[in-house]
């Protein structure tokens, strides 16, 4: 790959690092960090390469995200990360179908106005109870919930992880202790049927290692980073209460549409 050095191969690993730490913590897939590092690290990396590499990733980092909190799963969870899957892929599927059609400064703008949106409204978030009856009745809602963050997800290359927390919390399909087990889970699928639109997808530069728009060569240095910072996310994810998770969740989301904007203008 153009540029590889000792220098580069570290840099990735620290980023692998930060994706690690913030899926598993959080429940984020890690492409918020991965797609603008590609574009300004990797010569010749465009938009549409660094969001299909990052969503292959982001699906082996949640396969072992997931193994790691297995403890905090059972039937119930499985069941509500099966309904939303059904959602998010064929979302994740849409979503990076659409990266390759759409001009990125069009996806750009859709995403930045939902983002705003979304952290309005997880800032007025409430603690409640949630019982598996009352899931079941909101299964619409829930496919609907997998099926935006899926599109978000795939169209942008971040897992969806983002927007499927803070829409799950306010539709009240899972509390706070198990929305990162959950978003985890659901970006298997996200990551999955994303990487697969984004590699039958026709390549738009070429680079060595690359398929459609998926570059091989990354992979593995940053999911080794993101190994060595998973178990230590997943101790501080214990740490996050409802008000703690809110506040994090919304200001993230509110830097993120600005940082984007600004981009946008410039």
């Amino acid at each position: 790959m153009p540029g590889f050095s000792i220098e580069f191969a570290v840099g990735m690993a620290v980023l692998g690092i930060g994706v690690g730490l913030i899926s598993s913590a959080l429940g984020l897939g890690g492409g918020i960090l991965m797609v603008p590092a590609f574009m300004t690290f990797v010569a010749g990396m465009d938009a549409r390469t660094a969001k299909g590499t990052s969503l292959f990733i982001i699906f082996f980092v949640v396969i072992l995200n997931t193994w790691r909190l297995r403890t905090r799963i059972d039937k119930d969870l499985w069941r509500l990360a099966f309904v939303m899957a059904l959602g998010s892929i064929v979302g994740g599927y849409i979503g990076g179908w659409v990266t390759s059609l759409m001009p990125d400064d069009v996806v750009l703008w859709i995403f930045i106005a939902f983002l705003v949106v979304a952290a309005l409204r997880t800032f007025l978030i409430r603690p409640r109870v949630v019982h598996a009856e009352e899931v079941r009745r909101r299964t619409p809602a829930t496919i609907a919930i997998g099926a935006v963050s899926g599109i978000v997800g795939g169209a942008t290359g971040t897992g969806g992880g983002l927007v499927l927390i803070p829409l799950a919390l306010i539709a009240g399909v899972v509390t706070n202790e198990r929305a990162v087990a959950l978003s985890n889970m659901v970006m298997i699928a996200t990551g999955f049927a994303g990487t697969v639109a984004h590699l039958r997808a026709e390549a738009s530069l070429d680079l060595p290692y690359t398929m459609g728009h998926v570059n091989f060569a990354l992979a593995p240095l940053v999911f080794i980073g993101a190994q060595i910072a998973g178990p230590p996310g997943i101790r501080l994810e214990r740490m996050l209460t409802l008000p703690r998770r809110k506040l994090i969740m919304g200001v993230l989301l509110l830097v993120i549409s600005v940082r984007l904007a600004y981009q946008a203008l410039r």
